[in-house]
């Protein structure tokens, strides 16, 4: 048997490819198709089938190209009307060369999910993996809030059901194979351990010691965020995504290019860190850190809307071009040649961004020459803040301006200060003259044996 999980990094997203008999099965590919057909051609084996274990909500799912290159066979829930492939009932079955994949119905995350139990049977029938999608996590299970708070109690008792009437009873032993790891916006507090059983999870996962009604509180309760790029890929993976096989070349552009189409009005996306931003950046570019394109992006540009990236030293352009790919921004005109090195050498204007640090900030805020703006998630808001700071997840901050004042300064805070340099340059960009980055946000002012305040 030949196995292989495939992360792709941002997303905290895994696939995997088992093969066996020279046949192969994928579960839950990514966009970038060219990993497995390469793999194949590595290994010698032919892709048989993909299956998918529910609609992904988070990237673009490559299960149309896969089968386009390859000629595979798509089988996916039978709980949405997808545009592509085949619906699968409970206890249907598969199978490549001695691995049997048969499907659970276990629906609470989303209506149509599956859960795919694998046995390799020249060993038992019993199964040894459960690819559980996002049903079910190291740590943590499935989100039940993306259908509205309205089918919130229904989805989590649903996933109540499914996690104890379907997937646990598979037995102990069974290897834990979800489509998401640590880091991703799919759970609220996956483990960044990579490898557990069903057992371990049953005896220590904070969501399956609670029972039932404790349960749909724990879920009900959550406060995570929804970037606004699902709604792209929740459409395309239903009806079935453009199929292209490998990202197109993230270009570079020239100086005199790069300006033209800032001054259409492209928007500027400048992926350097805060502390690099602060310094100097292009007049009304938006500061998104490389790491935060995936979670952030969507927040303040829309996927069909054209953008231009201003990239760090030495970045990975390819990666950079495969990360955007993923998530479906197809319409990134490219990046500026040279980065912001060539811009400030040229002698175009510049604009630069205050930043203040934790032996600063007590002094600002006792001559109440100040506000501080806590742009977190609100499920972080739950463990406290800076006395008296105001509470916008940077997200929303587009829609709330009106809130802030512009005589006092406006601090931009987050955890560390990556966030905390997104909100800050939405605000210069909206006209506000007095802002500022907090650097080492939360975390620093802790350090420093500063208080916060309450909870909630």
């Amino acid at each position: 048997m030949f196995r292989r999980r495939i992360t792709s990094e941002g997303l905290s997203h895994h696939s995997y490819v088992l093969a066996d008999g020279g046949e192969a099965v994928v579960i839950d590919p990514r966009r970038d198709v060219d990993v497995y057909l390469h793999l194949a051609d590595e290994q010698g084996f032919r892709i048989r089938w993909v299956l998918e274990t529910h609609r992904n909500e988070d990237y673009v799912v490559g299960s149309t190209a896969l089968a386009a290159a390859t000629d595979a066979g798509i089988l996916h829930g039978a709980g949405l009307p997808f545009g592509y492939g085949e619906p699968v009932r409970e206890g249907d079955t598969i199978g490549v060369g001695s691995l049997r994949f048969r499907a659970l119905e276990t629906p609470g995350h989303t209506d149509e999910s599956l859960t795919w139990a694998m046995s390799d049977t020249d060993a038992a029938d019993e199964p040894v993996f459960a690819f559980t999608g996002d049903a079910l996590f190291v740590g943590d299970v499935g989100r039940t809030d993306l259908y509205g708070p309205e089918e919130e109690e229904r989805l989590a008792r649903t996933l109540h059901r499914s996690l104890f009437e379907k997937i646990l009873p598979l037995g102990d032993w069974v290897v834990l194979q979800p489509a998401h790891g640590g880091g991703s916006v799919c759970g609220g507090a996956i483990s960044e351990r990579d490898l557990s059983t069903l057992g371990f999870e049953r005896r220590h996962n904070p969501s399956l010691l609670a029972d039932g009604a404790a349960f749909v509180e724990r879920q009900r309760a959550q406060r995570q965020v929804r970037p606004p790029y699902f709604r792209r890929m929740e459409r395309w993976n239903l009806e079935g995504p453009p199929i292209e096989l490998a990202p197109p070349r993230l270009v570079p552009l020239a100086l005199d290019r790069f300006e033209g189409l800032r001054e259409e009005g492209v928007r500027v996306i400048d992926t350097r860190m805060p502390q690099a931003f602060g310094g100097a950046h292009v007049p009304g570019s938006i500061n998104v850190w490389l790491g935060g394109l995936t979670a952030y992006l969507s927040w303040v540009a829309a996927p069909d809307e054209p953008i231009v990236l201003v990239l760090p030293e030495r970045a990975d352009v390819e990666a950079v071009a495969r990360t955007l790919f993923r998530i479906g921004y197809d319409r990134v005109e490219g990046h500026l040649q040279g980065g912001f090195e060539a811009w400030q050498n040229a002698g175009r204007p510049v604009e630069s961004t205050a930043t203040v640090d934790v032996a600063s900030l007590p002094r600002l805020l006792e001559r109440e020459e100040a506000v501080v703006l806590d742009v977190r998630k609100p499920d972080e808001w739950e463990g406290g803040s800076l006395p008296g700071a105001r509470r916008i997840f940077v997200g929303d901050l587009p829609r709330h301006l009106g809130e802030l004042p512009r005589d006092r300064l406006v601090i931009s805070m987050c955890s560390v200060g990556h966030r905390g340099g997104i909100g800050a340059s939405l605000l210069q960009a909206a006209g506000f003259e007095r802002v500022a980055n907090f650097l080492g946000g939360l975390t620093a002012w802790k350090a420093a044996g500063h208080p916060v305040d309450g909870r909630g």
